[in-house]
C-alpha cells in the first residue's frame, strides 16, 4: 500500500472527485478526514470507509469560513496524530457570461475555489512544518484554467486559473520546508457540480473527448494517489490533465458553443 500510515485532509471529500480519492487513499492505506459542508454525506462515506476496512473521520465546515481551517488542523492531529497530505477538491462553479456576473457571485467563487485553497494550505503547511515531517498538497484545479471552453463561465475560469498559479508559486515557497504543492486539472467529468439532466448537454460535452466518454470522479485517483507518495517527492509545482484528450481538440477554439 502506497500510503500507508500517511493522514490526508480531503475537502469536498463526501462526493464527486473528493469522494473518489477518499476511497482511493484509503485502499492504499491512507487515514482520513473528510471535510465538507453535509454531514449526512460526510456519514455515509465514512461508513463506506469502514467497510473497506479503512480509517477515516468527517469534519463539517464551508472552507470558505477561514476561522475553521486551524480548528480542521486541530481535529485531525487529535485523531491521527498528523497531517501529512492536503487535498484542496472543495469548489463551486456557475455559469455566467461576462454580463451576468455579479460582484456578489464573483466572490462567492474567489472564496471558495482560490482563497481557500491558499490560507487552508497555509494552516496545513504551518502543521506540517511543527511536525518535522514531509508534507503534500494537491490541488484540484480544471482544464478551464487552461483554455476557453463553452458553456462558459468566466469567474470560474479565472479562479482554476488561479489556483495553477498559487500550485506553482506556493511549490517554491514550500520546497525548502519540504512540502510538495502539485495540481491536477480535470476535464469533463461527471461529477454533481457538473452534471445535467439534458441529454444534449453530455451529447456535446462528449463531443469533444478523443476517449469518446466523460471523465469519471474514478480517473482522478492514479495522479492524486502518485502526488501524495513518497516516490513523487520531487514533482512539484506540476499541474496534470486529465481530460481524455480533449484538450488537444479545443485549445485555442472560441466558437460558441451548448448553451444552458
Amino acid at each position: 500500500m502506497r500510503l500507508k500510515d500517511k493522514v490526508a485532509i480531503i475537502t469536498g471529500g463526501s462526493s464527486g472527485i473528493g469522494k473518489a480519492i477518499t476511497l482511493g487513499y484509503l485502499r492504499e492505506g491512507a487515514k482520513v478526514v473528510i471535510s465538507a459542508l453535509r454531514e449526512p454525506q460526510c456519514m455515509e462515506t465514512v461508513k463506506e470507509a469502514e467497510s473497506l476496512g479503512g480509517e477515516a473521520a468527517y469534519f463539517v465546515m464551508d472552507v470558505s469560513d477561514l476561522g475553521k481551517h486551524k480548528e480542521l488542523m486541530d481535529f485531525t492531529v487529535d485523531k491521527f496524530g498528523k497531517a501529512d497530505i492536503l487535498v484542496n477538491d472543495a469548489g463551486y462553479a456557475r455559469r455566467e457570461g461576462i454580463f451576468d456576473v455579479t460582484p456578489e457571485n464573483w466572490d462567492k467563487m474567489m472564496d471558495i475555489n482560490v482563497k481557500s485553497v491558499f490560507f487552508l494550505s497555509q494552516a496545513f503547511a504551518k502543521q506540517v512544518i511543527s511536525q518535522g515531517t514531509p508534507g503534500r498538497i494537491i490541488n484540484i484545479g480544471s482544464v478551464a484554467g487552461a483554455m476557453d471552453m463553452h458553456p462558459i463561465s468566466i469567474a470560474y475560469h479565472a479562479a482554476k486559473s488561479a489556483v495553477m498559479q498559487l500550485t506553482r508559486v506556493m511549490a517554491v515557497d514550500l520546497a525548502l520546508s519540504n512540502i510538495t504543492v502539485n495540481c491536477i486539472g480535470p476535464g469533463s467529468t461527471m461529477t454533481p457540480l457538473s452534471s445535467s439532466s439534458n441529454p444534449e448537454y453530455d451529447e456535446y460535452m462528449t463531443s469533444g473527448i478523443p476517449e469518446g466518454r466523460r471523465g469519471q470522479p474514478e480517473d482522478m485517483v492514479p495522479p492524486a494517489v502518485m502526488f501524495a507518495t513518497d516516490e513523487a517527492a520531487y514533482i512539484t509545482g506540476q499541474t496534470i490533465f486529465v481530460e481524455g484528450g480533449a484538450m488537444s481538440i479545443y485549445l485555442g477554439k472560441s466558437e460558441p458553443g451548448f448553451k444552458v
